[in-house]
């Protein structure tokens, strides 16, 4: 049985699956399912068999994400020089089941730990990366939308601080450690993006949540990336933020280097990292482990390098 992380989200066990595929997929029906231990916010994965996985959204607003992965990661996957899941079956909703959902395939790999970080060695894999997604012909495809990362700056400026004051709380309350979240160094953070110039060029592909939860390594190097569902077009600072989630403090200069942000952009990629952290901090903070360690990681990454 899979933790319980939202209000909203539906049931999902091994038998609901089972179900689902017998009555819709028969012809997969016959693999070996099991939970995979990380678990995602948004979707519940399983594995099935060896080469494939069963993902299926653990609540209403995690649909359009699955969707938008349905849509657009076919069309990307022979272009992108890691590699990503592609869905190869699909399956609507039921009344055992309210969404659609979907089977990928598996990528291989071992995941990062909670929290974790890539190796310098990684800075141009992950930029070559980045580029090539940025490069896909954006015709068609899903706007970011205002109030969501890698949109307009401001009209995230109510949501960030909310979730500033909320991570304060928790820390006065002695639930979080004071070392951690500088209140003065993260309004300020966060009051330099507001101030940054806004992204004039045109919108890219961005994937929005390249953090360690997102990617998997084979011999301690990055092989894959998983988790589409933020995959929108916007502002590049939605993956430039990757440098605060995955690389130290020597990193993040070459990797800023690689990608060719320039310093609107870099600010501006630092405040949507640090909000990232500081929202996901206070919501996980009894549910998930994987969560709360990134936030940790990418708050003290963004604070130590404003």
């Amino acid at each position: 049985m899979t933790v319980r992380l939202h209000h909203d989200e539906v049931r999902i066990d091994e038998d609901l699956v089972e179900q689902l595929l017998r009555t819709q997929l028969p012809d997969l029906a016959n693999q070996e399912l099991r939970l995979v231990p990380a678990q995602g916010t948004d979707n519940v994965v399983f594995r099935l068999g060896t080469e494939l996985s069963v993902r299926l959204p653990r609540k209403p607003s995690a649909v359009r994400s699955l969707l938008i992965e349905r849509e657009w990661l076919p069309r990307m996957a022979p272009r992108l020089p890691l590699a990503v899941p592609l869905p190869v079956a699909s399956g609507e909703p039921s009344g055992a089941y309210p969404f659609p959902w979907m089977v990928c395939t598996w990528v291989s790999g071992m995941p990062l730990p909670p929290g974790g970080g890539l190796s310098a060695g990684d800075v141009d894999t992950l930029a070559a990366f980045v580029i090539a997604l940025q490069a896909l012909e954006t015709t068609g495809g899903p706007q970011v939308q205002p109030g969501q990362r890698a949109g307009p700056v401001a009209a995230y400026d109510a949501v960030a601080r909310a979730a500033l004051d909320e991570t304060s709380a928790l820390t006065a309350a002695g639930r979080i450690e004071p070392d951690l979240v500088d209140e003065e160094a993260a309004a300020s953070a966060w009051r330099a993006a507001m101030e940054a110039p806004a992204w004039r060029g045109p919108g890219v592909w961005v994937h929005r949540d390249l953090q360690g939860g997102n990617l998997v390594t084979v011999d301690g190097r990055l092989s894959g990336v998983l988790d589409f569902g933020g995959l929108a077009v916007g502002d590049p600072a939605g993956d430039v933020m990757a440098a605060f989630h995955l690389f130290s403090a020597e990193g993040r200069p070459r990797f800023r280097a690689a990608v060719g942000s320039d310093d609107p952009t870099w600010v501006r990629a630092r405040g949507w990292a640090l909000t990232q952290g500081l929202e996901a901090l206070p919501y996980y903070l009894d549910t998930h482990s994987g969560m709360v360690a990134m936030a940790r990681r990418v708050i003290q990454a963004t604070l130590t390098s404003h």
